[in-house]
């Protein structure tokens, strides 16, 4: 499994870019970072994205992608949300207010994109891949994914406080070689953490308690400005004698 991260801050500036997970060059978790770190040759070739929640740092570079790839697409984009993320993409950003509805452009009958609700515990088909998402603890209704090839697997928990399911989920998985985990905000910011419903190191080393299985952990997420207090204080967390390494924008793993 080929993860190419275009971005996983939580926020936007120079240096930092937002959550967006290429997977396999075909399946796009998150769509806050696209066109500023992918050729339009790349990005056409993107066939499915699943969104973890509305959120503006998660979404926010689908509208230019859509823009940008008009009537170049053989297939219509699919995009895969729960529908409380569907209903603000359609209400707040589709509505020929705030940007067209590509999902009736160039024609009602062939648009840009088409909507498939997902539900969390189910699995779902994409370019080789299984994606199952995962209810996790945030401010609005939100999922993590599991993500699953032949050969292995990986948990993303998305946008989340101290939670529960996604570890289960982890833990009954016997070919589980990453978690990747919500990381945003420094340990004296505490409070601010708990009210918007992310973590800080302090909360990630509890976490990492729930987690059974020995493999590798990333955090993401961090704010704008903080990359460097929240990933030293990352890299004193540790899970089966390792420290906790922080994704980095632009680097490629495989799992």
């Amino acid at each position: 499994m080929k993860l190419r991260v275009l971005g996983c801050d939580g926020g936007r500036g120079q240096g930092y870019y937002s959550t967006g997970l290429l997977l396999d060059d075909t399946v796009l978790i998150d769509a806050g970072t696209i066109l500023s770190a992918l050729t339009v040759e790349e990005a056409l070739k993107i066939t499915d994205i699943f969104l973890t929640h509305s959120h503006l740092d998660h979404i926010c570079e689908l509208p230019y992608l859509l823009d940008a790839t008009f009537d170049m697409r053989r297939e219509p984009l699919r995009i895969h949300a729960q529908k409380e993320t569907i209903d603000v993409l359609m209400k707040h950003i589709f509505n020929w207010v705030v940007w067209p509805d590509f999902s009736k452009l160039p024609t009602p009958e062939r648009g840009q994109f088409t909507i498939h609700e997902i539900k969390p515990g189910k699995a779902y088909q994409a370019g080789g891949l299984n994606l199952t998402p995962i209810e996790v603890n945030h401010t609005i209704p939100t999922v993590g994914y599991k993500i699953a090839d032949k050969q292995a697997s990986i948990v993303f928990t998305g946008d989340t406080g101290p939670t529960k399911r996604i570890w289960d989920v982890a833990n009954e998985s016997a070919d589980l070689k990453a978690v990747i985990v919500d990381l945003s905000f420094a340990i004296k910011e505490q409070y601010v953490a708990n009210v918007s419903k992310h973590m800080t190191a302090d909360d990630l080393a509890n976490e990492l308690k729930k987690l059974n299985v020995d493999c590798d952990v990333y955090a993401f997420h961090y704010k704008v400005g903080q990359a460097t207090t929240v990933g030293a204080q990352a890299q004193r967390v540790m899970h089966f004698g390792r420290p906790v390494m922080h994704l980095r924008e632009h680097e490629t793993l495989y799992f």
